[in-house]
């Protein structure tokens, strides 16, 4: 009979535990922020029309946020004139987890603050944000458009305590999870998700993610990339953080700030009531909630022991192309289709036959990997996904061929636009700046944030692809992974570098890191400056491009490194710091070059204090081009 009491009374507690599960309620355990921004630069002699017509559009933005009748979680507006300069365009997103009474009062207390901040003042563009809304105008059309500035950063005051590693792989899930949610929305749904990822036991991370609605779904997805980009840099390490952009909002946190998807809620009270009536009924809610949980188990661990593999399979034939297709998209790899060679073989342009555009790479038969393990590896790459990789379409292995199907990336690669006589143009400071920017964020996302952490090996400009906006994309990577290289060893007998990219610990002791990479970035940075390639840059005078770099930068005439092409179009600051960071990068011994990610930090916040450099490492001389097969 005892035991029959203990078992009702924790029946009872359990049924209560599962009634409060259903009625969680969000617990945001920031302080209410606002962060606004006014131009600065009021218009000149401001009509009354420009500013009636203001007062008009926050009005009704006011309103609607505000209507009983109709919930807007979103809403844009245009208020026109009889002159161009009179039209304003304004628009309120409240945060997709929103309610209506909620959304409205954030609204309208975001346009009270906007009209003392911007209005009063004169300002022609306007926007506030809170953590539950957003409110905008602007003199200029701006409803459509991906922009990130003005754009603000907040991160918690405590670093996260156990593994960074970890922290960072589960972060960067959750960021994919958000943006694939999205991706997956239907046209015209408001574009915002949320989720939930587990780091250990008690320990969870909550993200959210929005756009505002009518950017096209494209924009949506540019914009949250460069907002993970930056959250990654600006809160990195910290247990929580938000990047607010103009035309989305990323968060994660690891307390849970919106309100978890409950169904219709339960009266707590009226179930106690029952329970207590019957006295009997927990128990028989805790026998058959046994015996369904205990065959739900067992359906499951047949399923997935059924259909683990078969997935695996599925993903994998979905990669495979056969070997005629291949063929017949090269012109049977005619010397006509080849692009480039490099150490792990040749790669040929193609076509399929739905017009897809596709760079083969055919790789050398220098491998005494299997077929399984070859298709396991290509599995693995193809699932790294970055805008500043190449994206990796499938494989064929067949009649011992092994071979990688990437998307073609129509500019070429970096080395033509920097070294070659035939290119028709020469790049601009501000692409040779974003080439530098991406070809950073490839590398961090490489080394610290996909699921494999890849070291490359083999950086240099002939690997850094070029799509049609001069968007920087790395390509070769995994290469030693595929080809059955032990990649994250410490060292190896096997050099697939290309010297005078090459870190000397590599080079000359097989010893390789991401520190390895880091090096070849520093050289590369220096190429893209310059113009010049690495090996016999300047002539008789000097022998490599970093001696001269360092001689130029002790006298103070770091400047004259610049390639001359860019006459007056560049930005001083920025030349600066980036040689000082190239500098940083090729330093001789490893422990003193910077990680990617402290590099990172170095390009996206400008009041970061640089470290002086020291003298570059010593350089091995010769051809530049020189690999061990």
């Amino acid at each position: 009979m005892a035991s029959l009491i203990r078992l009702q009374l924790f029946s009872i507690l359990l049924f209560y535990n599962v009634i409060g599960s259903l009625s969680v309620s969000p617990t945001d355990t920031d302080s209410i922020f606002k962060h606004y921004n006014c131009t600065n630069k009021a218009i000149s002699g401001l009509k009354s029309t420009y500013k009636s017509n203001l007062k008009k559009l926050l009005s009704t933005l006011a309103s609607k946020a505000c209507d009983n009748t109709t919930y807007h979680s979103f809403y844009h507006a245009k208020v026109s004139g009889t002159n161009k300069r009179d039209i304003i365009y304004g628009l309120f997103m409240c945060n997709g987890y929103i309610e209506k009474l909620k959304c409205g009062k954030c609204v309208k207390e975001s346009i009270e603050t906007l009209k003392s901040k911007c209005v009063n003042r004169n300002e022609k563009k306007g926007v506030i944000w809170t953590h539950e809304c957003m409110v905008r105008y602007s003199n200029r059309f701006f409803f459509n458009t991906k922009e990130e500035r003005p754009s603000f950063c907040e991160k918690k005051s405590e670093d996260y305590e156990g593994q960074l590693d970890g922290f960072n792989k589960v972060l960067s899930s959750l960021t994919e999870d958000l943006l694939t949610k999205i991706s997956k929305a239907p046209n015209g749904s408001n574009k915002f998700s949320v989720n939930k990822v587990t780091i250990s036991e008690d320990k969870h991370l909550f993200g959210f993610a929005q756009c505002i609605p009518n950017l096209s779904m494209d924009n949506c997805k540019k914009c949250l990339r460069q907002a993970m980009d930056f959250l990654q840099t600006c809160a990195r390490g910290k247990i929580g953080g938000r990047v607010l952009y103009p035309s989305c909002i990323l968060r994660y946190d690891p307390n849970l700030f919106f309100p978890l998807p409950t169904g219709k809620r339960k009266n707590p009270g009226a179930l106690a009531s029952i329970i207590c009536f019957h006295g009997i009924l927990p128990v028989v809610i805790l026998v058959f909630g046994c015996y369904l949980l205990h065959r739900e188990s067992r359906k499951n661990l047949k399923h997935q022991k059924g259909n683990c593999g078969e997935e695996i399979t599925t993903e994998m034939n979905s990669l495979q192309f056969d070997l005629n297709t291949i063929q017949e998209a090269t012109n049977k790899f005619s010397d006509d289709n080849m692009i480039g060679e490099g150490g792990f073989g040749a790669v040929y342009k193609g076509m399929f036959r739905n017009g897809l555009e596709i760079a083969v790479k055919r790789l050398k038969r220098n491998s005494s990997q299997g077929a399984i393990e070859f298709k396991k590896e290509v599995l693995l790459i193809s699932k790294l996904q970055h805008r500043n990789l190449v994206r990796l379409i499938g494989f064929c292995i067949e009649r011992n061929e092994k071979i990688l199907i990437y998307e073609f990336v129509h500019n070429k690669s970096l080395d033509y636009y920097l070294f070659c006589s035939k290119s028709q143009r020469k790049l601009s400071w501000t692409e040779r700046y974003n080439i530098i920017r991406g070809i950073a964020r490839g590398i961090l996302y490489l080394h610290e944030d996909s699921h494999l952490n890849i070291i490359h090996c083999d950086l240099k400009p002939n690997n850094i692809l070029l799509d049609r906006k001069m968007n920087a994309k790395i390509s070769d990577f995994g290469l030693a992974r595929i080809m059955s290289v032990d990649q994250m060893q410490g060292n190896t007998s096997i050099i697939s570098g290309t010297y005078g990219y090459m870190s000397p610990e590599y080079a000359m002791l097989g010893q390789f890191s991401v520190k390895s990479d880091v090096f070849s970035f520093g050289v590369i940075i220096l190429e893209i400056i310059s113009g010049k390639r690495n090996v016999d840059c300047t002539g008789k005078d000097s022998d490599d491009l970093l001696s001269y770099a360092w001689k130029k930068w002790k006298e103070s005439k770091h400047i004259e490194l610049l390639d001359p092409t860019l006459e007056d179009s560049f930005s001083e600051t920025e030349i600066t710091r980036c040689i000082q960071i190239g500098l940083l990068c090729v330093q001789g011994h490893p422990d003193q070059r910077p990680i990617m990610a402290t590099i990172a930090l170095y390009f996206n916040c400008n009041s970061v204090d640089l470290p002086l450099p020291q003298e570059p490492a010593f350089l091995m001389r010769g051809k530049t081009e020189i690999k061990d097969e």
